[in-house]
């Protein structure tokens, strides 16, 4: 399969998740999502996911950078389940909080953040491509 049939298949998945996506901009596609911006009268919850995605036809390996940054303040109550599993320098990481600030029921997070690499990885590896997750920024951007 060659790269833009890839890229298809991977921007498909994403739509059908609900994933906001750029094209060709810094890489092949970039992720900026804003999952979760809450806030109540004593404090507040952000969960912010960046990822970059390039695809390297001469090597045939798509090569994805990512990063979730997590923002929690102030006073709540609430209770929630996090897991996250590693496969190579991949992390699987799945979601589900529920907080209550002082007027009630504040925000109810329900992520699979792993799905992300799951969709980019599958469609790599089911066209005879390689995936890889970079550490730096800059190799998964052109």
């Amino acid at each position: 399969m060659d790269k833009q049939q890839i890229l298809a298949q991977i921007t498909q998945a994403f739509t059908k998740l609900g994933i906001t996506f750029e094209q060709g901009t810094e890489s092949d596609l970039a992720i900026h999502q804003e999952f979760v911006n809450a806030g109540w009268s004593t404090g507040k919850m952000k969960i912010k996911y960046d990822a970059f995605i390039r695809l390297d036809e001469g090597g045939k390996k798509v090569l994805m950078w990512q990063k979730t940054a997590e923002v929690r303040s102030g006073t709540s109550f609430g209770g929630g389940f996090e897991a996250s599993s590693q496969s190579g320098a991949t992390v699987f990481r799945k979601v589900k909080i529920v907080q209550y600030g002082p007027e009630g029921k504040t925000v109810e997070v329900d992520l699979d953040l792993g799905a992300i690499v799951k969709t980019v990885k599958d469609a790599a590896k089911q066209n005879g491509w390689k995936f890889h997750t970079v550490l730096m920024q800059g190799k998964a951007k052109y």
